[in-house]
C-alpha cells in the first residue's frame, strides 16, 4: 500500500466517522425534542385530567346535597302523611262516635250503618282537598276539636 492509499483510507474513514457523529448528533437532539414533547404532553394531560376531576368533585358535592335535600324532604312529607293518616282516623272515629250517639238527623244507609245528613251535607266526600284545613287545638293534653 501506497501513503497514498494509506492517506485516503485515513480519510475515507475520518469522513465516515465524521458523519457518523454529525448523524449521532442529530438522532440524539430528535430524541431530545421527541422527550420533550412527550413531557409536554403529560404535563398538558396532568391539568387536563385535574381540572376534570376538580370539576366532577364539585358535581359529586351538590347531587350529595341534593340528594340530602330530597331525603330530609321525604322525610317530613311521610311524617307529615303519618300525621294526616291519624288525625283522618281520629276524625272517622269521631264521625262514627257522634253517628252511633246522636238522636237528632240520624238516617241509615242501605248497608245499615247510621249516620249525621248535616254533617255529610256540609263535607265534601269526593273532594275532601276543598275543605279548609282542619286546626285542633290541646288544652291539659287534650285535643278539643
Amino acid at each position: 500500500m501506497s501513503a497514498i492509499n494509506i492517506i485516503s483510507s485515513s480519510s475515507e474513514e475520518d469522513d465516515k466517522k465524521r458523519k457518523r457523529k454529525i448523524s449521532n448528533r442529530e438522532s440524539a437532539r430528535r430524541s431530545r425534542m421527541k422527550r420533550e414533547q412527550h413531557m409536554k404532553d403529560l404535563n398538558d394531560q396532568i391539568l387536563y385530567f385535574g381540572s376534570k376531576s376538580g370539576e366532577l368533585a364539585r358535581k359529586i358535592d351538590e347531587i350529595g346535597r341534593r340528594y340530602a335535600a330530597a331525603e330530609a324532604e321525604n322525610r317530613a312529607l311521610r311524617l307529615h302523611g303519618e300525621v294526616l293518616k291519624k288525625r283522618l282516623q281520629l276524625l272517622e272515629e269521631m264521625v262514627d262516635s257522634y253517628n252511633r250517639n246522636s238522636c237528632i238527623n240520624v238516617e241509615e244507609d242501605d248497608d245499615g250503618d247510621c249516620f249525621v245528613r248535616d254533617v255529610l251535607n256540609d263535607f265534601d266526600v269526593e273532594r275532601p282537598w276543598l275543605q279548609p284545613a282542619f286546626q285542633s287545638q290541646a288544652v291539659d293534653g287534650i285535643y278539643q276539636f
